[in-house]
């Protein structure tokens, strides 16, 4: 390989097996086999790789865990490299006076999770792939999860980044206090930007103290429309739940076949909802949402301890796993995001969609802020079938835009959604983003081909 001596020490590969392992993310997207894929382990490393494959006129493909559902660590074009963050795994620092981590972007959600609990502390942001996902992954497309009705996502807790911009400097953007005005706020840009302004190579994230106990519910409902208008219902009562979690009948009959966790497979929706705080506060919350929920012909069960609570959330979070599990169907799925107050008449929408289409949808996702995961399962192998999955996915993408919903809650746009942006944004707004870009990465060598046609 010429030039490699610039690369010294530095771990890098053009060997076809490593290749083809990393052309490839979580998503339907189909890419190509890059020119090469690097592991550095710090942000020098990154820098000489960037400059490094500049001189080569190489294209820069960003990459964390691949859990992203947009096809964003795809490449798409020749002569490209990936740079992969992975092994770039250390926790610098948690500060628990002044409530912040500063982590390297390969650290995986859940496992700073555990080790932030050792400090009596919690990072809210818990995407329902946090065994695996990264946090520079969960930057880079501003990650949810289950918690974000109360807590927000990774946005809200990101206060400093440090970054390899496509010409190859370090820059450090933000700052590690609550407050600060200093000119444009130029980290919010990297936040979402899906790696195509530059790469991500360390992160200080606010983390709160942990809440004095968690209580689960899970909600049964005979009528979808039912569960679908107790949601804002029970927003409107003044309490925030930690999460409220929507699961469909497809869904739970998904879980059950591959689970037999006992979940209940003669109702059409389901609610998972947990409240944290004071106990006896959350009690009292507790007794005025099963109330509530009766008014709906909402059945309620309390999970007593912390096993129940970790069996409820491993078949939520076993969904996307037991779908692909299924050896004749392949899905596409979509993440749309409506305001709560049109949930109902979405997952409505949702059921005739899938009924016309006779192509079976399977529903799930944060209902307590309008964020569906929308699984459309096409037969495998079968051309005609996987269009009209594609024609549906149009379909619901131009419903819920009509609602003033967002065609990405959390997943972002990469290449899956790309093909609808303009349904979305003006092209005025669109060529204000490229006008970004441009700023950061005049030659377009950072991620081409995401977000952007």
């Amino acid at each position: 390989m010429k030039d490699r001596n610039m690369l010294e020490g530095i771990e890098i590969s053009d060997i076809k097996e490593d290749l083809i392992c990393y052309s490839y993310d979580s998503s339907y997207a189909q890419g190509i086999i890059p020119e090469f894929v690097a592991w550095p382990k710090n942000a020098d490393e990154i820098s000489k790789i960037v400059k490094w494959a500049t001189n080569r006129g190489l294209r820069i493909i960003p990459r964390g865990s691949g859990t992203g559902m947009a096809g964003g660590a795809v490449p798409l074009y020749p002569r490209s490299i990936v740079i992969s963050l992975e092994r770039m795994r250390e926790v610098y620092e948690i500060n628990s006076k002044n409530f912040t981590t500063t982590v390297a972007p390969g650290v995986i959600n859940g496992e700073l999770q555990k080790e932030l609990q050792i400090y009596g502390l919690f990072y809210p942001p818990d995407p329902a792939s946090l065994d695996y996902c990264s946090i520079g992954g969960n930057v880079s497309t501003n990650a949810g999860g289950p918690r974000a009705i109360k807590y927000g996502v990774t946005r809200n807790y990101v206060m400093e980044l440090e970054t390899i911009l496509p010409n190859g400097n370090i820059v450090t953007l933000g700052g590690k206090t609550v407050k600060r005005v200093v000119g444009y706020e130029l980290k919010e840009l990297f936040i979402g930007a899906e790696g195509t302004l530059g790469i991500i190579s360390r992160v200080t994230l606010k983390v709160l103290p942990e809440p004095e106990e968690v209580i689960t519910l899970l909600i049964s409902f005979g009528e979808l429309e039912k569960a679908g208008e107790c949601i804002p219902k029970i927003i409107g009562l003044g309490i925030i739940p930690r999460t409220l979690e929507f699961l469909d009948n497809p869904c739970i009959e998904l879980i059950e076949t591959n689970n037999e966790l006992g979940l209940r497979r003669d109702i059409e929706a389901m609610l998972l909802l947990e409240l944290d705080g004071e106990i006896t506060s959350i009690k009292r919350q507790a007794e005025i949402i099963v109330e509530t929920v009766k008014k709906f012909k909402g059945e309620t069960q309390v999970a007593t301890d912390y096993y129940s609570r970790e069996n409820l959330w491993k078949a939520r979070r076993s969904i996307s796993p037991c779908i692909l599990k299924m050896k004749d169907k392949e899905k596409i799925n979509i993440d749309i995001s409506v305001p709560i107050d049109n949930l109902a008449k979405t997952l409505t929408k949702l059921k005739e969609l899938s009924e016309k289409y006779q192509i079976p949808i399977v529903s799930f996702g944060h209902a307590g802020d309008g964020n569906i995961h929308v699984n459309i399962l096409v037969n495998r192998n079968d051309e005609e079938s996987k269009q009209n999955g594609f024609e549906l996915v149009k379909k619901i993408l131009e419903y819920t835009v009509s609602l003033g919903g967002a065609i990405s809650g959390e997943h972002g746009i990469g290449i899956t959604k790309k093909p609808y942006l303009e349904m979305q944004l003006s092209r005025k707004n669109i060529e204000l983003m490229m006008a970004i870009k441009k700023v950061f990465d005049p030659r377009d060598i950072m991620n081409p081909g995401k977000i952007f046609s």
